[in-house]
């Protein structure tokens, strides 16, 4: 999921758009680090649990 999140937002110059006011999971996708192993490293990321929401939200969209 992290890498289908990825490349929705960074595909011809992002498929999608984020109001400001959501500064919760504005923070979550600035501070998001890959493990090495392609998965979310929660301990490092803040506000994992919006970002998560995101990333589950987003499995629909291809």
């Amino acid at each position: 999921m992290l890498a289908h999140c990825k490349e929705l937002m960074e595909y011809q110059n992002g498929f999608m758009a984020i109001h400001p006011r959501f500064n919760k999971l504005i923070t979550a996708l600035r501070t998001a680090v890959e493990n090495g192993e392609g998965m979310l490293d929660k301990e490092a990321t803040s506000f994992d649990d919006c970002f998560d929401s995101f990333r589950l939200s987003l499995q629909f969209w291809h």
